[in-house]
């Protein structure tokens, strides 16, 4: 297996792999650029409690914001009769699907409304004291950065 330095992106290589380095859900695909991989983590598709909840087979690829999206989904499992038992990964992310597209829908229209066009209300340019550094650093070499 390929080595990258960090056992934890190791561990995650073999599910990310299985998955096609795509998130489960919103099918970000981590080969497309770095910054998509670099947003790769893996979900458990069952709850604490659940003796399988560890076997790689009940851990898929998801992007962070997906993994993040419904937190409380295990917690409010009983209230929305969602159940576990016997069924196979690909049920489970089915079953869990419609909560984090929710929850991502919720968070765009947030974005959309609260984030989005602020580069015309803040120029987008360095402060003066990172241009400072940034300009120091060049000319004193790019180890000093």
């Amino acid at each position: 297996m390929p080595r990258s330095g960090d056992s934890t992106r190791e561990c995650d290589f073999k599910i990310h792999q299985r998955d096609h380095f795509h998130c489960r859900y919103c099918g970000l695909d981590g080969t497309k650029s770095f910054a998509n991989w670099t947003n790769l983590s893996w979900d458990h598709l069952l709850p604490h409690c659940d003796p399988r909840r560890d076997e790689a087979d009940f851990i898929v690829t998801a992007c962070m914001c997906c993994n993040s999206s419904e937190n409380q989904y295990f917690r409010e499992a009983l209230a929305r009769s969602l159940k576990f038992e016997n069924m196979t990964p690909d049920e489970l992310v089915e079953q869990r699907q419609p909560y984090v597209t929710r929850t991502r829908n919720n968070y765009q229209t947030f974005w959309e409304a609260n984030v989005r066009n602020l580069d015309t209300i803040y120029e987008a340019r360095p402060c003066e004291s990172t241009q400072t550094v940034l300009e120091e650093g060049w000319r004193l070499g790019a180890d000093w950065l």
